[in-house]
This record gives structure tokens, C-alpha cells and sequence, in this order.
């Protein structure tokens, strides 16, 4: 069978393995290190962060049942006091810092030559109405009326309102918005 590379193994190809490991020998990352690789830590904490782990616990378990993508990643198994011992380690920090400042030049390049991209903001704020108004409902906080919004930040005015019942989530209403090809759509899980 054919090789399809993960998404998370997509995601990693701006980190440069060779400049990684230079940054590791620069500031000794893997001097004290007998299981656990600093490449080994960065991809862990990079799936914790994606996958929204709760706990080391959590991320072991996890990140372990996922074993059939480590050869392709060059890393292994990884056990969750090890990953708390190497959480504290002063020299991966280091590493850390250095490499996130790396990969924030590179993407400095690439945001200024698309700086220019279409932003588009949706949010929803609470109307609330007394209780003189029968109709309106409660979502447990608010009772009334929700205003949702989709935002142009660049032309500073909204592209598109609505107007729905507290007990409307955002996501409900922001399917029915049209999708301007090309947009990026920022949102909160609201």
C-alpha cells in the first residue's frame, strides 16, 4: 500500500529537522535526555496542543494508540512521567523559544505578501429583555433576543446581521452565512 503522509505529519514540514537539531545542540536539549528526545517532546506537546489533551495521562494514552504514524514522524512511544520530567527542563525551553522565534520569521514573509487577505469576524452578543416580554426566551443566562454578526475589520462595518432567539447557538446561524471564497473566518467556540 501506498504512503499518505498524516496531517500532522503535513503540519511539521516547515520545521526543518536538520535547523531543529541545531537548536537542540546549541543549547544541549539533549543532554540529560535517556528515552525522550527533544524532537520526541516537541511533536508530543505540537499533538497535545492540536488534539486539546486534558492531561499527560490523557496525552500518553493517546498519543501512543496513534503508534503506526511514529515511524513516518521519526519518533516513539512516550510515557507520561517522562514527558512531566522533561516539561521542566530549562534547556528545552530554550529550544522551544528559539525555534517558535524561527518559525515566526518565516511566517512573518508569508503573512506580509498576505496580509491583505479577506478577515472576516463572526461573534454573537446577547440583547436582554425584561420579563414584560413574554416571548422571549432564556439560554440560562440571558433572556431575550441574540444578535449575530459576521465583521469586515478592514472596511471597519458588519457584512451581515441576524437576529434569532437567545437559545440559537452561533454555529447554527453562521452556517447559513454565505462563504466569500478566498475569506478567512475567525470565531469563537461560543
Amino acid at each position: 500500500m501506498r504512503y499518505c503522509d498524516s496531517i500532522f505529519g503535513a503540519l511539521l514540514k516547515s520545521v526543518s529537522r536538520r535547523s531543529f537539531q541545531s537548536i537542540v545542540t546549541r543549547h544541549r536539549g539533549d543532554r540529560y535526555a535517556k528515552s525522550l528526545s527533544a524532537w520526541d517532546h516537541l511533536l508530543a506537546m505540537l499533538f497535545a496542543q492540536l488534539t486539546g489533551a486534558a492531561s499527560l495521562r490523557w496525552l500518553e494514552a493517546d498519543w501512543n494508540a496513534h503508534a503506526h504514524h511514529h515511524y513516518h514522524l521519526g519518533s516513539g512511544p512516550v510515557a507520561r512521567s517522562t514527558l512531566s520530567d522533561a516539561n521542566t527542563r530549562e534547556a528545552r525551553a530554550a529550544v522551544f523559544t528559539e525555534l517558535f522565534a524561527r518559525l515566526s520569521q518565516q511566517a512573518a514573509g508569508v503573512l506580509k505578501r498576505e496580509g491583505d487577505a479577506m478577515i472576516r469576524l463572526l461573534d454573537s452578543t446577547p440583547i436582554p429583555l425584561p420579563r414584560l416580554c413574554a416571548w422571549a426566551t432564556s439560554n440560562g443566562r440571558t433572556r431575550g433576543m441574540k444578535l449575530h454578526v459576521a465583521y469586515n475589520p478592514h472596511a471597519d462595518h458588519p457584512m451581515r446581521i441576524e437576529i434569532t432567539l437567545a437559545t440559537i447557538n452561533d454555529v447554527t446561524v453562521g452556517r447559513d452565512f454565505p462563504l466569500e471564497p478566498g475569506a478567512i473566518y475567525v470565531f469563537d467556540k461560543g
